[in-house]
């Protein structure tokens, strides 16, 4: 999955366990990127299919 605020993949986000993503990771470890809280995608759930 990717960040949606940098769109970097979760596995360039350093393991954090102060984070509020799911998946427990935070600050972008790509050089040059400032992004400092992986930021989960939600997806919305269309009603016709539960």
């Amino acid at each position: 999955m990717n960040c949606i605020r940098c769109h970097h993949t979760h596995q360039a986000h350093t393991d954090s366990t102060a984070s509020d993503s799911l998946l427990r990771v935070g600050r972008c470890s790509v050089p040059g990127c400032d992004c400092n809280q992986y930021v989960d995608k939600i997806e919305t759930i269309d009603e016709d299919l539960l």
